[in-house]
């Protein structure tokens, strides 16, 4: 482990005091150069050509994979020998809008450090984190230009919204034409308290959907010649919200549904309304599906004798990266930096990681603290970046160099 110099966090490699402290500049100059681009999901405003600019600097052969106005990035360094290791870090630079009305402390475009916090809109999610990746991969090949293997980049500006033309494309692209990734890490906010102190091995699968309900529209007053569909919908609320889908896993917490939107509108106090309309999502682990969540829910419509009509979204399939190569590595660099062992979860929503596992053997996520994205005056330490810089780093040289010397 390399020592640090002046108190500072350790940077990718042992540098002089003063090259370090350019380092560290170099990660809290770009982060703050990425937040100044107002990059409102899916507008990229610039940030993806800022981070091309720099990998191919660095060495790295960048293409663009450009969709309805989606910008996407897939950029490569090293050999593209299928039996050599490669790396692939992924991100995106759209964030979500600073919100109408919304109290922020400071400008959400203008980075303003404060008590050695960053503070601006993306700087948790995840602008911080691109910055991070991009240092780490620029100290990694300044550290070994001759490198084994290849390193890779997936960024997208499609991730905070639709999420339909961004690394869904890339990987849809990449696999046309045969490439293949051995491990992938997404830089998503996964801390919860210190850095390292959890990662995402994979995600629940996401399932939005929205029932009509029709009813008899009638009289307050003449409950014998109406049909109410909110009172006639109650028992499919009840068993939805109440019902134990299946049980929970070593990594995986239970199916789990939630009403999100209830509407329902007659015009008038004293008249019942002829229809309403639910839309509700599920959460779901590997020990269901799909098919299974969507047929028991029809079933029980027509059993309480609903005039019901269905929507349906398969958002997201369910992943899990196993133990392996990447999953030990990653542990084993928090382990050594943080003298932490780190948490493995699949909590939180869904991410562009389901698209990238179709792609790549191994994906995780690793990340800063969560605890700010999509608030208001989200944030995230200074000190927080440069350490995550050098576990990708770190991770990077146990990867492409000490498991291929």
């Amino acid at each position: 482990m390399f020592k640090s110099f002046r108190g500072l966090p350790d940077l990718p490699y042992a540098i002089a005091p003063r090259e370090q402290a350019k380092y560290q500049s170099a990660i809290l100059e770009l982060v703050q150069e990425l937040i100044r681009r107002p990059s409102i999901t899916p507008s990229d405003g610039g940030c993806t050509e800022q981070l091309s600019e720099r990998l191919r600097a660095t060495g790295f052969v960048t293409e663009y994979f450009n969709k309805n106005g989606v910008t996407n990035l897939w950029a490569k360094r090293g050999s593209s020998d299928n039996k050599l290791p490669s790396v692939v870090f992924s991100g995106h630079t759209d964030v979500v809008p600073p919100g109408k009305n919304a109290k922020w402390e400071t400008d959400p475009f203008m980075p303003t450090i404060i008590d050695g916090y960053i503070y601006g809109r993306g700087a948790s999610d995840m602008k911080g984190s691109l910055a991070a990746m991009i240092i780490a991969a620029e100290s990694f090949v300044k550290k070994h230009p001759q490198h084994k293997g290849s390193i890779g980049f997936m960024l997208t500006s499609d991730e905070e919204g639709e999420a339909v033309d961004g690394t869904q494309h890339i990987v849809q692209s990449l696999q046309a034409r045969g490439e293949s990734i051995d491990y992938a890490i997404v830089g998503e906010p996964t801390t919860e308290k210190q850095l390292g102190d959890s990662i995402r091995i994979g995600r629940r699968g996401s399932i939005n959907g929205k029932i009509v309900i029709q009813g008899k529209q009638g009289h307050v007053g003449y409950p014998e010649q109406l049909s109410n569909p909110i009172h006639n919908s109650s028992k499919l609320i009840h068993k939805l919200a109440t019902k134990r889908w299946d049980m929970p896993s070593r990594y995986f917490p239970s199916t789990s549904f939630q009403l999100v939107k209830v509407h329902s509108e007659s015009g008038a106090m004293n008249v019942t309304p002829a229809t309403l309309e639910m839309v509700f999502n599920f959460r779901y682990s590997p020990r269901n599906s799909f098919e299974k969540i969507k047929s028991y829910v029809e079933k029980k419509a027509q059993k309480y004798g609903l005039d019901a009509q269905f929507e349906w979204e398969h958002e997201a399939s369910p992943y899990l990266t196993r133990r392996g190569k990447l999953r030990k590595t990653v542990q084993k660099v928090i382990q050594q930096e943080t003298q932490m062992k780190t948490k493995l979860t699949t909590g939180g929503g869904i991410s562009d990681g389901r698209y990238i596992k179709q792609l790549a053997k191994q994906v995780i996520e690793l990340g800063p603290c969560n605890k700010t994205i999509h608030q208001v005056n989200e944030r995230v330490a200074v000190s927080e970046l440069n350490k995550l810089c050098r576990l990708y780093f770190r991770v990077l040289e146990e990867l492409l160099i000490k498991n291929n010397s």
